[in-house]
């Protein structure tokens, strides 16, 4: 199996087919700070950007989402609302991974490889809150 970005070559067709596809214009909230998590995503074209405090006066980014990338998946293995929004920069397309569907892959992963990607999620929340407690800058 191979880890990181998963572009056109990383995942058949038959893997994705059961992954509705979305498009979306640009400067246009994937979803919002707040929103519940019933949903992974997979970039497949286009440009995102995930911000914090968008619901105030001073957004901030915190980064950019690359081709291939999975965003939102913090919150939903959390099982909380998203802690920052996901807009897109661009005219770009999305891969939406359903949490059961989601859920059902990770349970099918090897156990250790679970334990692995429950301390990175625990790690990058504890490291986004702390950027956010620090008036996180650009």
């Amino acid at each position: 199996m191979q880890y990181g970005p998963i572009n056109g070559g990383d995942m058949t067709v038959s893997e994705t087919d059961s992954f509705k596809r979305r498009k979306f214009e640009p400067n246009h909230a994937i979803f919002n700070e707040g929103d519940a998590a019933d949903t992974v995503y997979i970039l497949r074209s286009g440009a995102v950007e995930i911000r914090i405090g968008t619901r105030g006066d001073n957004p901030r980014p915190l980064t950019r989402v690359k081709i291939g990338d999975v965003f939102g998946e913090m919150a939903l293995l959390e099982n909380r609302s998203h802690g920052a929004a996901a807009i897109t920069l661009e005219a770009s397309e999305v891969l939406e991974v359903p949490r059961e569907e989601f859920i059902k892959r990770l349970n099918a992963s090897d156990p250790v490889m679970k334990t692995v990607v429950n301390h990175l999620v625990s790690r990058l929340r504890e490291m986004t809150s702390e950027f956010k407690n620090r008036g996180g800058s650009s």
